[in-house]
């Protein structure tokens, strides 16, 4: 989808040179910069969740249907982030 945005020109400036570097296009590289950005971000609530799921069975002695859903979401998002490694 083709979008407009509005960048300061120093920023502009360094997204071309970055991407001239590394023979991406610039579209490319926003969108690669978005992508991890929006990763990255969803890994740290991820990660926030976990710790509060680890707490609620180390409390419960047992892991209940709603603490087992936030843990195969934190898998989810773990194999996402290391495929997007690979």
């Amino acid at each position: 989808m083709k979008v407009n945005i509005t960048l300061d020109d120093e920023l502009l400036e360094r997204v071309d040179e970055y991407a001239d570097k590394t023979y991406i296009s610039r579209s490319g590289l926003i969108s690669l910069a978005v992508t991890q950005y929006l990763n990255t971000n969803e890994m740290i609530l991820a990660v926030k969740d976990m710790a509060v799921s680890m707490r609620k069975i180390a409390d419960m002695g047992k892991v209940d249907e709603k603490t087992m859903e936030e843990l195969k979401d934190f898998e989810r998002l773990s194999n996402m982030l290391v495929e997007g490694i690979k």
